[in-house]
């Protein structure tokens, strides 16, 4: 039975093939046009048509909606520029409070309407880092090995690779790249790979420099080398082997930090570590090198960070793994290094509400060397390093969360994030000691995260969600609230 709609389109349809015919009845290209809408509107292609015909007007409402979104501008000092650079011509100052329409988004800039009627661009960046003043008088603070391009071309030629510690005067920044002078030679550097802060905080001179970041590596190693090695049980009942391997016979059993003396290292033959130690009777045995720590790494680290408060401190999110290196695969092939980069961007706008200096190891999905991390975070002698990552096992029944620290004196920091993530849905496992890199060779309060596991059903279900990074991050923040109350309170 024919519906009153198809009525009406038989009608058009009929009326239209008439007007066609009085044109030009024997045209071949009428008789083409007339050929398509016979079959657009017969019983067989109808339906399929008008779907498509839904679908496309759904789509495009749809891309309306979103390309036409409200942003609130929440900050002073904000320019709508005619094009996504800082020395691009002013339109006008953006008042406080006022809603815009975000029309695009392209690296680091959004471009907007303002009134309704007003387009033009404003950055990104500057909305997101309260601390900067304007989108003026900026310096880019390089935390990692960083190229300096001859061009706005990450295949363009690298003119010279800057080291981290250096401050640089921006000359603008244009659609994601910075213009800089980096020993008298102009260049190019991507944006998101420095922290970009206001001129006003960068130190006179190179002596200021020195005082503010007195991390000597040299000098640290030096004393590391000379000092005698004391091995520290972080374990009970913790086996020691008379041989370098998991499958060797126990000789004796050492208690919760009881003291060795390191002689020497080995590994198995799968790369395991293993240190050959020797107790105050003189036997000599081999103990897994994850389960101990050796004081010597302790010289050069700082007991508490210079910081009283949360406000005031600098904080350095570390996002596990990234480029190359996916980290854990969970059981439906997602990433690990995807998950740790969504949760240290909600981690880094819940610590920057509260008025703190954040800086990342990585600023976007990039392979970041364990040393150039730790590096980072020695020579800008941040207050508190935070290691973000999602645990893996094959054993698919492990879940939870767990906090790791390396240094005793990191412990405080260790049980002041934790007691805010043991309320989280997954299960917490609490704090243990850990021998990892960005741990271990860290002179500044340190701890690694582990939010999860990639392996298992039920935790995967938050991993990759947004409210779960979003509670993480303010876990976290306000764990480090309490630890800097208490830190100023030891002092």
């Amino acid at each position: 039975m024919i519906n009153r709609f198809e009525l009406i389109v038989i009608s058009l349809y009929n009326k239209f093939m008439f007007f066609i015919k009085m044109l030009n009845e024997g045209g071949i290209y009428i008789q083409s046009v007339r050929r398509i809408f016979e079959l657009l509107f017969s019983r067989k292609f109808f339906p399929p048509f008008m779907t498509f015909v839904i679908l496309s007007v759904s789509a495009l409402c749809i891309t309306f909606l979103l390309t036409d979104s409200t942003l609130s501008i929440e900050r002073e000092n904000v320019i709508l520029r005619t094009r996504p650079a800082t020395n691009a011509q002013a339109i006008i100052q953006l008042d406080q409070g006022i809603e815009v329409n975000l029309k695009q988004e392209q690296n680091g800039w959004y471009k907007v309407r303002v009134n309704g009627k007003t387009e033009g661009w404003i950055p990104k960046w500057l909305l997101e880092n309260t601390t900067l003043e304007n989108d003026q008088d900026l310096a880019a603070q390089i935390l990692i090995n960083t190229p300096l391009y001859s061009s706005t071309d990450e295949s363009s030629k690298v003119i010279q690779n800057i080291e981290p510690g250096s401050y640089l005067h921006v000359q603008a920044e244009d659609n994601g790249w910075l213009s800089v002078t980096f020993d008298g030679v102009y260049g190019y550097i991507p944006t998101r790979l420095v922290n970009l802060v206001s001129e006003s905080v960068v130190p006179d001179s190179e002596e200021e420099i020195e005082e503010e970041a007195p991390y000597d590596k040299n000098e640290i190693e030096r004393q590391r080398a000379e000092a005698e090695a004391v091995v520290s049980i972080r374990s009970n009942e913790e086996p020691l082997l008379d041989s370098p391997s998991f499958y060797a016979e126990p000789i004796a059993y050492a208690i919760y930090d009881e003291q060795l003396t390191l002689i020497d290292s080995a590994e198995d033959d799968l790369g395991n570590e293993f240190y050959l130690v020797e107790d105050s009777t003189g036997i000599r045995a081999y103990v897994d090198s994850t389960r101990v720590s050796i004081s010597t790494y302790s010289i050069g680290h700082i007991g508490l960070p210079s910081a009283n408060s949360l406000s005031e401190a600098t904080i350095m999110i570390d996002p596990g793994h990234g480029g190359e290196d996916s980290g854990a695969i969970s059981i439906n092939d997602s990433f690990e290094k995807d998950a740790t980069f969504n949760t240290a961007m909600a981690l880094k706008a819940a610590l920057e509400a509260q008025g703190a200096t954040v800086m990342l190891t990585r600023p976007d999905d990039r392979f970041i060397e364990l040393e150039d991390r730790v590096t980072a975070s020695n020579l800008n002698q941040v207050d508190a390093f935070i290691s973000l990552h999602f645990d893996g096992s094959e054993d698919t029944t492990w879940s939870g969360t767990t906090t790791y620290y390396y240094h005793e004196s990191d412990e405080l920091l260790a049980q002041s994030v934790n007691d805010q993530i043991a309320p989280l849905p997954l299960e917490n496992i609490g704090i243990l000691f850990g021998n990892y890199h960005v741990l271990r060779e860290n002179t500044r309060p340190s701890i690694l995260l582990e939010l999860g596991y990639m392996s298992n059903q039920y935790d995967l279900q938050y991993i990759f969600n947004d409210n779960y990074h979003q509670n993480i991050a303010q876990a976290i923040t306000q764990g480090l609230i309490n630890y800097f109350d208490q830190v100023s309170q030891l002092r």
